[in-house]
C-alpha cells in the first residue's frame, strides 16, 4: 500500500513539474528573443531572487511588530470548566470532608493603551533600518541577475558568431583543397602541398566541433540564469548597435557609485540599525519606565462585574541577572564596530570596482578598434597569398598560415566586441545604474 502511494506521490510532482515546465514556455515571448525580453523572463523565473524579497516582507513585518506599541492592545479571555472544592468539619470528635463542584465561566476584556515607554523608539528606528537594508539588498540581487543575464545573453552571441567564423574557415578550407588537387592534377603543384591542405580542413572541423559544443553550453547556462527549463528552446535577437555613451570622469563615477550603489545603501542601514541596537542595549541595563492606561471589563458566568480602570508607571530595574545585560550591550557594540568596518571594505571594494570597470571599458573598446584593422590586415594578407600560390609563387603553406591568421583575428574581433558590451555593463553595475529598464534600452 505504501509503495502505491509513493508511486501516486511521484507521478502528482512530475505532473507538476511538466505543469510549471509547459507554462514557462508557453509564456515566453514569440520570435526571437531581446535583452529585454530575457530580463523579463529572468525576473520571472529566476528562483534566486525569492530568497532576497522574503527578506524584505520579513523585515517589513519586524518593522509593524515594533509599531505596534503604539497602538491600542484589546485582549479577550475566556475560561469555561469545572471547578472543585473540599471542605472538612469536626463532628463528634471526627474530622468529616464534604466534596463539592461547580462550573466556572468567565470572560475577560482588557484594554490596554501605552502613552510611553523608554526604548520603544530605539527598536523601531532599528527596525526601520533593518527594512531599508533588505529592500536595497533586493534591488542589488536585481542587478545582479540582471549582470547575469547580459553576460549570458552575451555569451550565447558570441559562441554563434564564433560559430560563423569556424563555418567560414571550413569553407575556405574546403575551396583550398580542391584548388590544390585540381593544381596537383595538372601537375602546377606537388602532390605533397595536398597534406597542409588537408590539415588545414582537419583543423577548421575540430574548431567547428568546438564552436557547436560552446553554443549548447551557452545556451545552458542562459536557460539557468533565465530559471527556465533545460529543454526550452530559445531563438535569440541580435543585440543592435547602440551609439557609444560617454565614459563619465573617474570621480563623476566615483559619486555615481557611493550615492546608487544598493550594497552601499544597504550597508549604511545596518551601521544605523547596529547603532539603534546598541542604544535599545544600554537601556536595557535600566531603568526601564513605562506609562500606560488600562480598562477592564469582566464576566462572570456571562454577568457583567463591575469594570475597572487604571492609568499607571511602571519601573523596573535588572540588579542580579547573571552578566546578561553586559552580555548584551557587549554584543550590540560588537555588532555596531563590524557593521562600521564592513561598510568602511565595502567603500574601499567599491572604489576598487570602479576603476577596474573604467580600465576595462576603455581596454576594450580600444581591442574592438585594434581587432578590426587586424581582421583587414588577415584578409588583404591571406588575398595575396592566394593569388601568390596561384602564380606559383608561394607554397601553400604560406595560404595556410594567413587562413589561420584571419580565422584567429575574427575570432579576437568577436570576442572584443562582446567583452565591450559587456564590461558596459559591469561598469553600469558598478555605479549602481544597472536597472532592467535602462540595460534594456
Amino acid at each position: 500500500m505504501r509503495s502505491v502511494q509513493s508511486i501516486l506521490i511521484g507521478i502528482v510532482f512530475m505532473w507538476a513539474a511538466v505543469t510549471h515546465i509547459e507554462a514557462a514556455q508557453a509564456q515566453l515571448p514569440e520570435g526571437p528573443l531581446t535583452l529585454r525580453d530575457c530580463i523579463s523572463i529572468a525576473l520571472t523565473y529566476n528562483p534566486s531572487l525569492t530568497s532576497s524579497r522574503q527578506s524584505v516582507v520579513s523585515a517589513e513585518a519586524g518593522l509593524e511588530q515594533a509599531r505596534s506599541g503604539y497602538w491600542p492592545q484589546l485582549s479577550f479571555t475566556w475560561v469555561e470548566g469545572l471547578t472543585g472544592t473540599t471542605s472538612f468539619l469536626s463532628v463528634g470528635g471526627r474530622t468529616v470532608g464534604f466534596a463539592g463542584t461547580d462550573v466556572r465561566e468567565d470572560v475577560d476584556f482588557v484594554f490596554r493603551q501605552s502613552l510611553w515607554q523608554r526604548g520603544r523608539h530605539e527598536n523601531v528606528k532599528a527596525n526601520k533600518a533593518s527594512l531599508t537594508g533588505a529592500s536595497h539588498n533586493y534591488e542589488a540581487a536585481i542587478q545582479s541577475l540582471v549582470e547575469g543575464v547580459a553576460r549570458d545573453y552575451y555569451g550565447v552571441l558570441a559562441a554563434e558568431s564564433l560559430m560563423e567564423v569556424a563555418q567560414a574557415r571550413v569553407k575556405s578550407a574546403k575551396e583550398h583543397l580542391e584548388e590544390v588537387k585540381a593544381r596537383v592534377a595538372v601537375g602546377t603543384a606537388a602532390e605533397v602541398e595536398i597534406f597542409p591542405a588537408e590539415d588545414d580542413l582537419a583543423r577548421a572541423d575540430l574548431e567547428e566541433i568546438d564552436a557547436s559544443s560552446n553554443i549548447r553550453l551557452a545556451f545552458a547556462q542562459l536557460k539557468n540564469t533565465l530559471g527556465l527549463a533545460p529543454d526550452t528552446v530559445l531563438e535569440l535577437a541580435e543585440s543592435a548597435a547602440v551609439e557609444e555613451p560617454s565614459l563619465p570622469s573617474l570621480q563623476e563615477a566615483m559619486k555615481s557609485a557611493y550615492t546608487s550603489r544598493p550594497d552601499l545603501i544597504s550597508a549604511r542601514a545596518s551601521v544605523e540599525r547596529s547603532r539603534y541596537s546598541f542604544a535599545s542595549a544600554k537601556i536595557r541595563r535600566g531603568p526601564l519606565v513605562e506609562f500606560f492606561g488600562q480598562y477592564q471589563q469582566g464576566y462572570s458566568e456571562w454577568r457583567a462585574r463591575d469594570p475597572s480602570w487604571q492609568v499607571l508607571m511602571s519601573l523596573s530595574w535588572p540588579l542580579l541577572d547573571g552578566g546578561a545585560t553586559d552580555a548584551d550591550e557587549t554584543q550590540a557594540r560588537a555588532e555596531n564596530v563590524r557593521a562600521e568596518a564592513d561598510l568602511q571594505t565595502l567603500v574601499n571594494q567599491v572604489g576598487l570596482e570602479v576603476e577596474s570597470a573604467r580600465v576595462e571599458v576603455i581596454r576594450t573598446r580600444q581591442r574592438v578598434a585594434a581587432t578590426a584593422k587586424s581582421v583587414a590586415a588577415a584578409e588583404a594578407r591571406l588575398a595575396a597569398a592566394e593569388g601568390k600560390y596561384r602564380e606559383g609563387m608561394a607554397i601553400f603553406l604560406e595560404v595556410s598560415d594567413a587562413l589561420a591568421a584571419l580565422s584567429d583575428a575574427r575570432a579576437s574581433q568577436v570576442n572584443a566586441r562582446y567583452d565591450h558590451e559587456l564590461a558596459r555593463v559591469r561598469l553600469e553595475k558598478a555605479l549602481g545604474r544597472l536597472t532592467p529598464e535602462g540595460l534594456a534600452e
